[in-house]
This record gives C-alpha cells, sequence and structure tokens, in this order.
C-alpha cells in the first residue's frame, strides 16, 4: 500500500522543487486542490496528490524522473548493450 508520504506532496516539498517560498508554495497547493474539489475529489489541507503535482508542473518529469537519474541511464545503456550484443553473437559466429 501507498504511504501518505508517497501519495502526497506537502508544501516544503513544493517549496523546494519549484525555488519558491513556503507561501507561494500553500498558494499552489491552494490552487490544485481548488481544481480538484471543483471535480468532486478529496483535498487535504496543506497537502496535494503527488501525480496530480507532476502532471500540472510542465517539465517536472524531464527534471525529476528515474530516466534522467545517471546511474540509471548507465544502468538502462548496459542493459540494452548486452542484449544487443546477444542478439548479434549468433550471426557473427555463422560469418566467420
Amino acid at each position: 500500500m501507498i504511504s501518505t508520504k508517497d501519495a502526497f506532496i506537502d508544501a516544503k516539498e513544493v517549496s523546494e522543487i519549484l525555488g519558491i517560498g513556503m507561501t507561494k508554495a500553500y498558494a499552489v497547493i491552494k490552487a490544485y486542490n481548488a481544481e480538484l474539489a471543483a471535480q468532486n475529489y478529496f483535498t487535504m489541507r496543506g497537502k496535494c496528490p503527488r501525480k496530480y503535482f507532476e502532471q500540472k508542473i510542465y517539465g517536472y518529469e524531464d527534471c525529476y524522473s528515474k530516466s534522467n537519474n545517471p546511474a540509471w541511464k548507465a544502468d538502462r545503456v548496459a542493459e540494452e548493450s548486452s542484449y544487443q550484443a546477444e542478439e548479434k553473437s549468433p550471426n557473427q559466429s555463422g560469418q566467420d
């Protein structure tokens, strides 16, 4: 089950991610919660659903996703390289 910390983002995190003050971070959360309340979703004061926040912030996935993490990219490249090497090995042995 997803914990509250994973499911919701608070003003402190919003402030850090967007590089804004706490007052503005609370205003952003309040605006997002108003949008969600208008759609008849449950909201909590001072917290916003993390997925909704990520969708609303343009470029968030580019900067904060796993694919932007250099260690994750290195693992991914190594995985793809070994896959291609396995594919080519039978063809190379037939050509020699």
